[in-house]
């Protein structure tokens, strides 16, 4: 994950403002949303100082007990991020600077179904 600027390469600085959970949530919600869902997004300013036209994004949190893994698509970058056993997902990706991802939860059972989160409409 590394930007050109000037000629050179740089390494994004990412930061979170959130804490790692301790311990999992209880799973038992429905498979549309993302608990404890972080989306953090870093890249170099433009040469007027202005938001960059891409950015690296990062998408963090817990889904629902039976999902297999998610798919994430932006109009950059597309990644799949399978499900831990705690239900823990991370994916990192490009992203235009404003748009937000589709999100797409996969279910064991190969059901697919849109992620319905706040942050994501």
């Amino acid at each position: 994950m590394v930007n050109e600027v000037d000629g050179q390469w740089e390494t994004p600085q990412m930061m979170t403002v959130g804490e790692l959970p301790r311990a999992a949530p209880d799973r038992d919600f429905r498979p549309s949303f993302i608990q404890r869902l972080e989306i953090s997004r870093t890249g170099p300013p433009s040469a007027d100082g202005s938001p960059p036209d891409s950015s690296w994004i990062t998408i963090s949190g817990f889904v629902a007990s039976g999902a297999r893994s998610i798919a994430i698509t932006t109009s950059l970058d597309e990644f799949v991020a399978d499900v831990a056993d705690d239900g823990f997902i991370l994916a990192v990706l490009r992203s235009p600077w404003r748009q937000k991802p589709s999100v797409i939860v996969v279910m064991g059972d190969d059901r697919r179904i849109p992620c319905a989160h706040p942050s994501l409409a």
